[in-house]
């Protein structure tokens, strides 16, 4: 088995890495001997540490999990005092790794099951010093960017997702230790549930009920990450690395405009500038106040003169979800409003464009709402602009459709 970041993990970084003097910063941060004191010593206060001489089978599956994973570091075993849930979490520093189980996972997982954890844990370690502890570099800055309580929402989203998929890798390297994906998945499942006694292909099913009841919505759904983990990781186990774009899309989903990570925010920027560029090709479009308002989308806007509607483009917009779409239809309702000296010119190009990019009834739908329409009074102003446009003269350079 191959173990390998995701795609995400590694687009990521590399955004990260562009930002030169935040990715020096981070990586020329050490640990100091005086937090590595008081880390060590709030874990004494508040676990109870199980050593190997007390605990060598506990230590004998530590050793099986990081010889699979090619690890070689000391690794510490804690039980966390006066906890309830049930939980494993894992702390790395240069050389070493604390592993702090909380709850009842001791009494409430087999042999294979607490293996299987373990080599969850480790798996975090491993995937921190491949490439140079890139990853970990990369995790440390969007998780600090993500907690500062000024960042915007797409830092936090991207954060979230970076942490999914690396759970979905750490999954992977559970399977790659113990080679039994029921075992990986009971051990899951017991520490979510709390229950002694699970059954996997009864919890597969009820996760694949979820996804297929809601496949048929068009519209992006949050799902729980469990059903999200146990999902993936049986996905991979029957298709390897086809399984990767059915698992990318279950966690991804389509692009919301009040879900966006920062790659798909770079998406609907890039996708608002096409249809501007689109909008101000005619040079009769390019007054004071259209080239002002196109200013406000974006400071450094130029028109370009190349630009026309293809096939990509029009594939690409129809793919969008009913938000993204939506907002396209305002982008739209914007120029074709901005500038009064041009009467229903622009509004006339607006419904023209909408129709050829698929927004056609959206952009409707927007128009009939922020100008207070009937349909008779809709179809009225349809004809109305039309005629308005037709009466433009442009030249070949200024047409918008490819040849």
């Amino acid at each position: 088995m191959n173990l390998q970041p995701f795609d995400y993990h590694t687009q990521l970084r590399g955004s990260l890495k562009g930002q030169k003097k935040t990715w020096d910063w981070f990586s020329s941060v050490k640990v100091k001997d005086e937090q590595l004191l008081e880390f060590k010593s709030n874990l004494l206060k508040n676990t109870y540490r199980l050593d190997k001489e007390s605990n060598p089978e506990l230590y004998e599956k530590v050793q099986v999990a990081k010889d699979k994973l090619g690890l070689n570091i000391d690794v510490t075993i804690y039980q966390a005092q006066n906890s309830v849930d049930n939980n494993a979490g894992i702390s790395y520093l240069p050389g070493e790794a604390h592993i702090v189980l909380s709850g009842q996972i001791m009494k409430l997982l087999t042999g294979d099951e607490l293996l299987s954890i373990l080599a969850h844990e480790l798996s975090h370690v491993r995937l921190f010093t491949i490439e140079n502890s890139e990853f970990e570099i990369a995790d440390r800055i969007i998780t600090s960017i993500a907690n500062d309580y000024r960042s915007e929402d797409v830092y936090i989203e991207t954060a979230r997702l970076f942490r999914l998929y690396m759970e979905l890798y750490c999954d992977r390297g559970s399977l790659l230790v113990t080679d039994s994906i029921d075992t990986v998945l009971s051990g899951l499942i017991k520490i979510n549930t709390g229950l002694d006694k699970v059954s996997v292909e009864s919890y597969l099913k009820q996760a694949e009920e979820i996804f297929v009841s809601e496949k048929a919505k068009s519209e992006y759904q949050t799902h729980q990450e469990n059903y999200i983990r146990v999902r993936a990781l049986k996905l991979w186990e029957i298709e390897k690395e086809n399984s990767e774009k059915q698992i990318r899309d279950m966690i991804e989903g389509d692009i919301q405009l009040n879900g966006l990570d920062i790659f798909k925010q770079n998406k609907i920027k890039d996708l608002t500038f096409s249809l501007i560029k689109l909008l101000l090709k005619p040079k009769w479009t390019r007054t004071t106040a259209v080239l002002s308002l196109s200013k406000q989308y974006m400071s450094d806007f130029k028109t370009d003169d190349t630009i026309v509607i293809n096939d990509e483009l029009i594939n690409t917009i129809s793919s969008l979800s009913k938000s993204v779409k939506e907002y396209l239809s305002y982008v739209l309702l914007d120029f074709a409003l901005v500038d009064p000296t041009l009467e229903d010119v622009p509004m006339g190009f607006a419904f023209q464009l909408a129709e050829d990019l698929t927004l056609k009834d959206f952009f409707n739908e927007v128009v009939k709402k922020e100008l207070k329409l009937g349909e008779r009074k809709l179809s009225d102003l349809h004809k109305k602009a039309a005629k308005a446009l037709s009466e433009i003269k442009e030249s070949n350079q200024e047409h918008i459709y490819e040849d």
